[in-house]
Protein backbone atom coordinates (compact mmCIF):
# COMPACT_ATOMS: atom_id res chain seq x y z
CA UNK A 1 0.00 0.00 0.00
CA UNK A 2 2.94 2.29 0.81
CA UNK A 3 4.19 2.01 -2.79
CA UNK A 4 0.98 2.26 -4.47
CA UNK A 5 0.46 5.67 -2.81
CA UNK A 6 3.20 7.61 -4.29
CA UNK A 7 2.42 5.96 -7.88
CA UNK A 8 -1.06 7.52 -7.84
CA UNK A 9 0.39 11.09 -6.62
CA UNK A 10 2.35 10.58 -9.52
CA UNK A 11 -0.08 9.60 -11.98
CA UNK A 12 -2.54 12.57 -10.28
CA UNK A 13 0.46 15.33 -11.21
CA UNK A 14 1.29 13.56 -15.16
CA UNK A 15 -2.44 14.03 -15.58
CA UNK A 16 -2.66 17.78 -13.96
CA UNK A 17 0.32 18.73 -15.94
CA UNK A 18 -0.92 17.34 -19.27
CA UNK A 19 -4.13 18.86 -18.59
CA UNK A 20 -2.77 22.71 -18.98
CA UNK A 21 -0.98 21.58 -21.98
CA UNK A 22 -3.94 20.92 -23.86
CA UNK A 23 -4.84 23.19 -26.82
CA UNK A 24 -8.35 24.41 -25.81
CA UNK A 25 -10.89 25.77 -28.72
CA UNK A 26 -13.86 27.45 -27.98
CA UNK A 27 -16.49 26.82 -31.08
CA UNK A 28 -19.43 29.50 -31.05
CA UNK A 29 -22.06 29.68 -32.84
CA UNK A 30 -24.26 32.32 -32.22
CA UNK A 31 -24.32 33.87 -35.55
CA UNK A 32 -24.90 30.54 -36.96
CA UNK A 33 -28.13 31.91 -39.25
CA UNK A 34 -25.07 33.50 -41.52
CA UNK A 35 -23.00 30.24 -41.45
CA UNK A 36 -20.63 31.96 -39.31
CA UNK A 37 -18.75 30.13 -36.39
CA UNK A 38 -16.92 32.26 -33.83
CA UNK A 39 -13.79 29.84 -33.07
CA UNK A 40 -11.12 30.67 -30.54
CA UNK A 41 -8.13 28.61 -29.75
CA UNK A 42 -6.43 28.61 -26.76
CA UNK A 43 -2.24 27.77 -26.78
CA UNK A 44 -1.11 27.34 -23.02
CA UNK A 45 2.79 26.52 -23.71
CA UNK A 46 3.97 28.06 -27.18
CA UNK A 47 7.29 26.97 -28.21
CA UNK A 48 10.03 29.49 -28.12
CA UNK A 49 10.44 31.57 -31.51
CA UNK A 50 8.11 32.67 -34.10
CA UNK A 51 4.29 30.71 -33.65
CA UNK A 52 2.80 28.81 -37.01
CA UNK A 53 -1.09 28.12 -37.41
CA UNK A 54 -2.31 26.65 -40.44
CA UNK A 55 -5.52 25.57 -42.29
CA UNK A 56 -5.35 21.98 -43.44
CA UNK A 57 -5.56 21.25 -46.91
CA UNK A 58 -6.77 17.74 -47.48
CA UNK A 59 -9.35 15.65 -45.18
CA UNK A 60 -9.38 12.14 -44.44
CA UNK A 61 -11.28 10.08 -47.15
CA UNK A 62 -10.83 12.56 -49.84
CA UNK A 63 -8.30 12.36 -52.41
CA UNK A 64 -8.59 15.95 -53.26
CA UNK A 65 -6.16 18.78 -52.47
CA UNK A 66 -8.64 21.65 -50.86
CA UNK A 67 -8.80 25.46 -49.36
CA UNK A 68 -10.06 25.21 -45.95
CA UNK A 69 -8.03 28.33 -45.20
CA UNK A 70 -10.41 30.46 -48.00
CA UNK A 71 -13.43 30.17 -45.19
CA UNK A 72 -11.40 31.78 -42.60
CA UNK A 73 -11.52 35.39 -41.55
CA UNK A 74 -11.51 38.32 -38.60
CA UNK A 75 -8.18 36.24 -37.59
CA UNK A 76 -6.47 37.94 -34.42
CA UNK A 77 -3.90 36.76 -31.53
CA UNK A 78 -3.61 37.93 -27.76
CA UNK A 79 -0.90 37.55 -25.42
CA UNK A 80 -1.10 37.44 -21.70
CA UNK A 81 -2.39 40.17 -21.25
CA UNK A 82 -5.10 40.49 -23.69
CA UNK A 83 -2.73 42.60 -25.56
CA UNK A 84 -3.23 41.98 -29.72
CA UNK A 85 -0.64 40.24 -31.44
CA UNK A 86 0.99 40.88 -34.87
CA UNK A 87 -0.36 37.85 -37.06
CA UNK A 88 0.91 37.47 -40.59
CA UNK A 89 -0.51 35.87 -43.42
CA UNK A 90 2.18 34.01 -44.98
CA UNK A 91 0.72 31.42 -47.15
CA UNK A 92 -3.11 31.25 -48.29
CA UNK A 93 -3.52 29.16 -45.56
CA UNK A 94 -0.49 29.63 -42.98
CA UNK A 95 -0.33 32.57 -40.09
CA UNK A 96 2.71 32.89 -38.28
CA UNK A 97 2.89 35.23 -34.83
CA UNK A 98 6.59 36.45 -34.95
CA UNK A 99 6.65 37.30 -31.16
CA UNK A 100 4.74 36.13 -28.02
CA UNK A 101 4.98 35.18 -24.50
CA UNK A 102 4.81 31.94 -24.07
CA UNK A 103 0.47 31.85 -23.99
CA UNK A 104 -1.25 32.86 -27.16
CA UNK A 105 -5.29 33.28 -27.73
CA UNK A 106 -5.98 32.94 -31.64
CA UNK A 107 -9.87 34.20 -32.52
CA UNK A 108 -11.56 33.68 -35.90
CA UNK A 109 -14.39 33.29 -37.71
CA UNK A 110 -15.44 30.28 -40.24
CA UNK A 111 -17.56 30.92 -42.54
CA UNK A 112 -19.39 27.69 -43.95
CA UNK A 113 -22.26 27.15 -46.04
CA UNK A 114 -21.31 23.43 -47.91
CA UNK A 115 -22.58 20.01 -46.07
CA UNK A 116 -20.39 17.64 -47.88
CA UNK A 117 -18.46 15.97 -45.39
CA UNK A 118 -15.43 17.64 -46.33
CA UNK A 119 -16.33 21.33 -45.78
CA UNK A 120 -18.19 22.90 -42.82
CA UNK A 121 -22.08 23.69 -43.34
CA UNK A 122 -23.43 26.14 -40.30
CA UNK A 123 -26.98 27.38 -40.73
CA UNK A 124 -29.71 28.34 -38.01
CA UNK A 125 -31.01 24.57 -37.86
CA UNK A 126 -27.68 22.45 -37.06
CA UNK A 127 -23.51 22.82 -38.31
CA UNK A 128 -21.84 20.19 -39.86
CA UNK A 129 -18.15 20.41 -38.94
CA UNK A 130 -15.63 18.44 -40.24
CA UNK A 131 -12.58 19.34 -38.15
CA UNK A 132 -9.77 19.83 -40.72
CA UNK A 133 -12.11 22.27 -42.24
CA UNK A 134 -13.06 24.35 -39.15
CA UNK A 135 -9.97 24.25 -36.66
CA UNK A 136 -6.26 26.07 -36.94
CA UNK A 137 -3.25 24.06 -35.61
CA UNK A 138 0.32 24.40 -34.75
CA UNK A 139 2.42 22.04 -36.91
CA UNK A 140 5.14 22.14 -33.60
CA UNK A 141 2.19 20.74 -31.46
CA UNK A 142 0.27 18.63 -33.65
CA UNK A 143 0.69 16.15 -30.79
CA UNK A 144 -0.76 17.60 -28.11
CA UNK A 145 -3.78 17.03 -27.13
CA UNK A 146 -7.04 19.29 -27.76
CA UNK A 147 -10.40 20.62 -26.06
CA UNK A 148 -12.80 21.52 -27.69
CA UNK A 149 -15.86 23.21 -25.66
CA UNK A 150 -19.25 24.10 -28.31
CA UNK A 151 -21.50 26.92 -27.29
CA UNK A 152 -25.04 25.77 -29.38
CA UNK A 153 -28.67 27.40 -29.72
CA UNK A 154 -30.84 26.01 -26.71
CA UNK A 155 -32.71 24.20 -28.99
CA UNK A 156 -30.37 22.31 -30.55
CA UNK A 157 -28.94 18.40 -29.91
CA UNK A 158 -25.58 17.30 -30.22
CA UNK A 159 -24.86 14.09 -32.42
CA UNK A 160 -21.73 12.71 -33.93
Amino acid sequence: MKKLIPSFMLLLGSLALTAQETIQYTVDLKNAVHHEAFISMLILKVPAGPLQLRMSRSSPGRYAMHEFGKNVYDIHAYNTDGKELKILNTEGDVYEIPQHQGKVKVTYTLFGNWVDGTYAGIDYQHAHLNMPATFMWVPALQNQAIAVKFNLPADWKVAT
